[in-house]
């Protein structure tokens, strides 16, 4: 077996579909921050940067009286620079300029030097304008013919290039270049937040981590099942109600569903067991469309099997089977209260050829309803009647609900849902369903997501083509009429 390096063995570690997901729901947020450091940037550069205008005259320096011209000639104009570097920077000049330009002070840096082996010498005065800088140099060039015999009388200056006006800044700082940048890095900085953010999370993303972060056994995965199975579905707003007996049901899910159900109903008859409870731990997990997956796989394989919808309060699995409009002569919760028989309850859905016990009314006593003998009674004639009861109880984290029914099962399972609860809540569940009555199993990652084209196998089977792909109206789709608690498009409770 190749070993793998230390970069691949991290990036199978990273789930870039939840990573993508987390930065593209959070995308306002990154905008947002990005704007506010773009206007913060702009006002900085605004107020803190003022750009400098220089401008340069040049003069030719040349020696009245010498018997070597061109070295006097260069000795002259570098005496002359070291100068005027003094006579630039006095007071005398200043005031000087002060009084020929009338204003009250020295708005401006001049300096001299001589250009290298020439007897040139350039003048440059830098100032906070163009108008400034020009006026200076003039001020300057006016003022220093008064001052020459300070420097030397031996000496002759002559102007070879006029100064100009300035039509530039020295060194721009573009305010809408820094203000692009703080723009650009501020948004790559939330995004590389989002993502570390997102990789630390500590919710199970995939089969690898389900085996490597739980305290169970792994029943499999499901892979994400879209709202919409074609165009013609999406615009008539045609939502599946993700059901493996859906004609339009993608093989790969449908396969998925049986591979898991098959390892179950051999647990169960190694161990003698029918009644079959699937919780979670909190609500949008689907654990109500894999309880009816469930239970309608087993009826494929020739099993008679009964279907219970224990949640109380929340019910869903009304909203899978029965038609639009169809109503309920009487529900679950009117047996266990005693004010209906089995006989009655039961909903025989012969379209597809399972027994379904249903609720459409919320009850608030939930837990008492459930904890009566009637619950115990059900299932103990129920056993007598069917190969397997199959019992979709409310999520842990909301009741004790999951609890009580455990102690009337026979086996139970935990439907986790991909990158949802944080694995010490999940771990927590499952020591909880260990000290019931029923034999915990294991877990079923469920609407596990992957980028489009990204490989995986169904129990030995390679990919199904276009069938392991994602439809392009897939993503975050709700569960609408058939169910009203789907959060990632798979008809979740």
């Amino acid at each position: 077996m190749e070993e793998k390096t230390g970069f691949t063995a991290f990036s199978d570690q990273l789930d870039l579909y939840s990573l993508i997901r987390d930065v593209v729901k959070n995308i306002a947020f990154i905008l947002l921050a990005a704007l506010a450091a773009a206007m913060i940037a702009d006002v900085v550069v605004r107020d803190n940067y003022q750009n400098s205008y220089s401008t340069t005259a040049t003069f030719v320096v040349t020696s009245k009286n010498s018997s070597n011209y061109a070295f006097s000639n260069l000795n002259a104009a570098s005496a002359m620079a070291d100068s005027y570097s003094n006579i630039l920077n006095s007071n005398l000049l200043r005031k000087k300029v002060c009084q020929d330009l009338n204003v009250p002070s020295f708005d401006a840096q001049a300096s001299s030097r001589v250009v290298s082996g020439t007897n040139l010498m350039t003048l440059r005065v830098t100032s906070s304008t163009p108008q400034k800088a020009y006026m200076t140099i003039r001020s300057i060039m006016r003022t220093i013919n008064s001052l020459t015999g300070y420097v030397s009388d031996n000496m002759v200056m002559e102007v070879l290039q006029e100064p100009q006006v300035p039509t530039s800044p020295d060194s721009s700082v573009s305010v809408k270049r820094q203000t692009r940048r703080a723009f650009l890095i501020a948004a790559a900085l939330s995004t590389a937040g989002f993502l570390y953010l997102s990789y630390m999370r500590d919710t199970v993303k995939g089969e690898d981590e389900m085996k490597d972060k739980l305290d169970a056994d792994s029943l499999g995965a499901l892979y994400h099942d879209p709202s919409y199975h074609s165009v013609s579905d999406f615009f008539r707003r045609a939502k599946s109600k993700h059901l493996v007996s859906d004609l339009n049901a993608r093989f790969e899910y449908v396969e998925r569903n049986k591979k898991i159900a098959t390892m179950i109903s051999g647990i169960a008859r190694k161990k003698g067991a029918k009644t079959i409870l699937v919780t979670s731990v909190r609500e949008h997990e689907g654990k109500s469309t894999f309880s009816a997956n469930l239970a309608l796989t087993l009826a494929r394989q020739s099993a008679s099997v009964l279907l219970i919808d224990g949640d109380m309060r929340r019910p869903t699995l009304n909203k899978l089977f029965l038609k639009p409009g169809e109503k309920l002569e009487a529900c679950l919760g009117d047996m266990l209260q005693g004010k209906a028989s089995m006989t009655n309850v039961i909903y025989n859905d012969k379209d597809h050829g399972i027994d379904l016990l249903l609720n459409d009314k919320d009850y608030p006593n939930s837990t008492d309803i459930v904890s009566s003998h009637y619950m115990e009674r059900l299932v103990e004639v129920a056993s007598k009647s069917f190969d397997y009861i199959v019992i979709d109880s409310p999520p842990m984290s909301i009741m004790a609900d999951a609890e009580v029914l455990a102690s009337l099962a026979d086996l139970s399972l935990l439907v986790v849902g991909y990158d949802t609860v944080p694995t010490p809540e999940i771990n927590d569940a499952i020591d909880s369903l260990r000290d019931c009555r029923a034999e915990f199993i294991g877990c079923v990652l469920n609407n596990v997501h992957t980028l489009p084209g990204a490989h995986r196998t169904v129990g030995g089977y390679g990919g199904y083509g276009r069938y392991s792909r994602y439809s392009k109206y897939s993503h975050y789709q709700r569960y609408g009429k058939y169910g009203g608690y789907g959060h990632y498009g798979d008809g979740s409770k």
